[in-house]
């Protein structure tokens, strides 16, 4: 009796087991399909992931996308509640969007101009690598555009204090410099440097205490780890309750 026991008990844990890869093997690939026809485009590459995060590619549903994941200029990316994602951009540009952001990639043409429109949430930017003469990476928020040639740096969207008014964008500076246009003024950005902006008022030139080593930390792996085993632990729980 006591070795069916030992045996079916056995069973019943390679079995769980399988399951819990099989889940760790869905939590990182996406029903997002790529097409072919795109691979000679300049691309944006999903590195890192978790939580849900969607996209909208030429005015269709949003669908879900997972690491290895491809997009191109005119896609939307959404970043759900609790979620964050890590993307790659030309250049080895890395840009890190956290929960509630909503991204679109407006244009991407490495040697020219590569332009991002963040209409909400926070990104943070990471240009690792000195851009082609002449070349600008450009962040589009409801307020101003931030233009920059290697640095890095963060944009915050608050809730608008009025209901139909315009949300105020806070930019960080850590490294280099970023060159904010904003009501037809260029306002620089350096390291320490706060700026809120916010249409129809005048900016606001602060500083921050964040520190540079701490923001880049956000690109370590480490950074990601418990977000990631705390899905896959949430939904073994979800499927298999009896063993928790």
């Amino acid at each position: 009796m006591l070795k069916g026991i030992t045996t079916a008990r056995t069973t019943s844990l390679a079995v769980s087991g399988a399951f819990l890869l099989a889940l760790i093997v869905l939590a990182s690939s996406s029903s997002f399909a790529q097409d072919d026809a795109q691979d000679t485009q300049p691309c944006v590459k999903i590195t890192r992931i978790a939580g849900c995060v969607r996209v909208e590619r030429g005015g269709a549903e949003p669908v879900d996308v997972g690491i290895g994941d491809l997009l191109y200029a005119g896609d939307v990316l959404f970043v759900e509640k609790d979620a964050k994602v890590q993307l790659t951009f030309p250049g080895n540009t890395l840009v890190l969007l956290k929960e509630n952001s909503v991204l679109s990639l407006s244009e991407l043409a490495p040697d020219e101009c590569t332009r991002s429109s963040l209409t909400a949430g926070y990104l943070l930017a990471n240009l690792k690598e000195a851009l082609s003469p002449g070349a600008t990476f450009e962040v589009e928020t409801p307020t101003a555009l931030a233009v920059v040639r290697g640095t890095v740096f963060e944009v915050e969207i608050h809730e608008p204090d009025e209901e139909e008014g315009t949300p105020p964008v806070y930019f960080y500076g850590h490294q280099g410099e970023v060159e904010l246009l904003f009501a037809e003024e260029v306002l620089l950005l350096g390291p320490g440097a706060l700026i809120q902006l916010e249409v129809g008022k005048l900016p606001r030139f602060l500083k921050h205490t964040r520190e540079l080593e701490e923001i880049l930390q956000m690109f370590d792996p480490e950074y990601w780890e418990e977000k990631v085993e705390e899905e896959i632990k949430e939904e073994v729980r979800k499927r298999l309750p009896k063993f928790f």
